[in-house]
C-alpha cells in the first residue's frame, strides 16, 4: 500500500520537496500524485501537507507535525560495524562514516540533522540494528543506556 494525495491537494510542492524517494508528482497549483509503486510510506509528505489531503495506507489523515519534531536516526555505536549502507541509501546525505570515511573503518553519524527528513531508510538498511530513528526525547530507555 502507499501514501495517497485526495482532491483536497492545492499543489503547493511541499511534499515533492521532502520526499525521499521522488514518488511524488505534479505541478505548483495542481493536485499531486503519489506512485504507489515507489512510496515506501514513510509519512514525510503528510508532515508538511497544508491542505491536509494525504492520507496513509489504512486510509487516516497523515498528521501534519513540527519540523523540530520529526524522528531523526540515532546511532548505537556500540553495535555500527561502518558498513555505509545507511550513508549510501540516505537521499539527503545526512549521514556520514566518521574517521577516515571509508567502509568498516568507523562509525555511522548523522551530520546533517536539518536535512534530514526522518524517512526510515538508514533503519531499515541497518542490518546490526546500529540506527533508530525516533522523535526527540523518545529513546528507550535501554538504548538511552547504551547511547548515553
Amino acid at each position: 500500500m502507499a501514501h495517497r494525495i485526495t482532491e483536497a491537494c492545492i499543489g503547493c510542492t511541499a511534499c515533492v520537496n521532502v520526499c525521499p524517494v521522488d514518488c511524488i508528482t505534479g505541478d505548483r497549483g495542481v493536485i499531486h500524485s503519489i506512485d504507489a509503486n515507489i512510496c515506501i510510506d514513510c509519512g514525510v509528505c503528510g508532515r508538511v501537507c497544508p491542505a491536509a489531503c494525504i492520507f496513509d495506507e489504512e486510509g487516516n489523515q497523515a498528521a501534519r507535525i513540527r519540523r523540530n519534531e520529526w524522528p531523526k536516526p540515532v546511532v548505537i555505536e556500540e553495535y555500527c560495524t561502518g558498513c555505509t549502507y545507511c550513508v549510501d541509501v540516505c537521499p539527503f546525505d545526512c549521514l556520514a562514516i566518521s574517521g577516515d570515511g571509508t567502509s568498516f573503518h568507523g562509525t555511522a553519524q548523522l551530520v546533517d540533522a536539518k536535512s534530514c527528513v526522518g524517512c526510515f531508510l538508514c533503519e531499515d538498511v541497518c542490518l546490526k540494528r546500529a540506527i533508530l530513528v525516533v522523535r526527540p526525547g523518545t529513546l528507550p530507555e535501554e538504548v538511552e543506556e547504551s547511547v548515553a
